[in-house]
């Protein structure tokens, strides 16, 4: 029975630490490719960018077996494993220092906020949103943004939240993702695209051009880029 209870409390603070999320930091300080150490089998999400270069899933930063890789001068914070809601809503943290952040994750299936972490307020479509380049978080906003799932508990109103979100949409993507975001966007989208007109112009939607790149990789398949691996 003793032997029994032991292997109970143990299996117990087993699951305690895998629910637990860890941070990593890892930055490709020079602009080369770096690895940090880090258990990745539960997988691995973008907390914070820490860098002025871009970190972009699949192009700037990825993971495997052996840890965290980051390059092209990519720095953030990294957390491993996945926090889930029991309405199967994924958890994710995106901070703001004052500035934009975008925290790179996949947006198609709505995001809310669940829980304002900072002083600064947490107002949709103005100190943050989501496009297709992710999460974006400013002026000093900080939460827990629940992507998917069923309708997540808000600080917003279902009319205000609405409002808002068709304001973001309604942005240029040089509006809403700033010079540098959009101008990396419609790259990628020029560089995969198949239409003789395509949608990569940064008067558009940062949804848009977006949506014409997951579909454009998908198209390619194994011939793909790899940031297209940031698009699935």
């Amino acid at each position: 029975m003793r032997l029994l209870f032991l292997r109970l409390a143990l299996a117990v603070v087993s699951v305690g630490a895998v629910a637990k999320a860890q941070t990593v930091s890892c930055s490709s300080e020079d602009g080369s490719k770096k690895y940090c150490a880090a258990d990745t089998k539960q997988g691995v999400q973008l907390r914070k960018q820490k860098s002025d270069a871009p970190c972009r899933q699949g192009e700037s930063w990825g993971f495997d077996d052996r840890g965290i890789w980051v390059d092209h001068g990519c720095g953030g914070d990294f957390t491993l494993g996945a926090a889930v809601r029991a309405d199967g809503g994924k958890i994710v943290s995106c901070a703001s220092d004052g500035g934009r952040a975008y925290c790179d994750v996949s947006t198609s299936r709505g995001v809310r906020l669940a829980k304002q972490k900072s002083d600064a307020p947490c107002k949709q479509g103005s100190s943050w949103g989501y496009d297709g380049l992710g999460i974006w978080v400013d002026q000093g906003c900080s939460g827990d943004f629940v992507i998917g799932g069923a309708a997540a508990h808000t600080d917003t109103p279902v009319a205000d939240s609405a409002d808002a979100e068709k304001k973001t949409k309604d942005k240029t993507c040089l509006q809403s993702a700033g010079k540098a975001r959009a101008d990396q966007l419609v790259k990628q989208c020029l560089q995969v695209s198949p239409a003789t007109r395509p949608p990569c112009n940064a008067q558009n939607s940062c949804e848009l051009i977006a949506d014409e790149i997951r579909r454009s990789c998908a198209l390619l398949g194994l011939d793909a880029p790899s940031f297209c691996n940031g698009y699935k």
